[in-house]
């Protein structure tokens, strides 16, 4: 009796439905049909107490337990499921891969899903990724992994206040070109190693980037 997550009241209908046909009338038999039955996911409705003696309906508990569950919104069924992934040291394309494999057959609202892998990355390569959202989520991916690899190469130099650079109209001419094309292209992969390192060691001196409103941050960067 395979489970199926991406609809979970369904399933309960079909579990009932075979119980009668195979005069399955015991609710422990039930109870335990359905503890096999269960993903990993949801092992956490099920608690001691239901094995016992004391419980009289344990199949009756433990259903309505889990269809609670379907009080959850979206987006905090995909955090509890993403709960435990992170870039930690791989690339951004496994992390991806690795929420999918969490999904498996659930259906759920990709531009959800697309936010959700945007914000486990590192807030720079989220300020450059999120004006392009509308771009597939494997070129997000590729795109993170190219911005992450020319970071960590980047040596780090630490400089005193006094010697800290200041930002040049050079610097910011650069940055506007740069960035009109990758407006125009929507494609990190147009741009060269040279124009993402500009992209990503100038924009930490110009105004802080606002998420919520790309356009009006390039505005404000022209105008600088």
């Amino acid at each position: 009796m395979p489970f199926w997550p991406d609809n979970i009241e369904a399933w309960f209908c079909y579990a009932e439905a075979d119980f009668h046909e195979h005069g399955v009338i015991d609710t422990r038999a039930q109870f335990l049909a359905v503890v096999k039955a269960l993903p990993r996911e949801l092992n956490r409705y099920v608690t001691l107490c239901m094995f016992t003696s004391d419980v009289s309906e344990p199949y009756e508990i433990l259903k309505r337990s889990i269809l609670k569950r379907g009080d959850l919104t979206d987006r905090q069924r995909l955090d509890q499921l993403f709960n435990n992934i992170d870039l930690q040291h791989g690339s951004a394309t496994d992390m991806l891969q690795r929420m999918r494999e969490v999904i498996g057959l659930r259906t759920f609202d990709e531009g959800l899903f697309k936010q959700l892998f945007l914000f486990k990355l590192p807030q720079q390569v989220q300020a450059v990724l999120v004006s392009f959202q509308n771009n597939a989520l494997d070129e997000l991916a590729a795109s993170a992994d190219r911005i992450l690899e020319i970071t960590k190469s980047s040596t780090t130099e630490v400089f005193s206040d006094k010697e800290k650079p200041q930002t040049t109209q050079n610097d910011i001419t650069y940055l506007c070109h740069t960035l009109t094309h990758l407006k125009e292209t929507h494609n990190l992969e147009d741009l060269s190693p040279v124009e993402i390192d500009i992209v990503m060691t100038t924009k930490s001196r110009l105004p802080e980037f606002d998420r919520s409103d790309p356009e009006l941050w390039f505005a404000q960067l022209e105008h600088y």
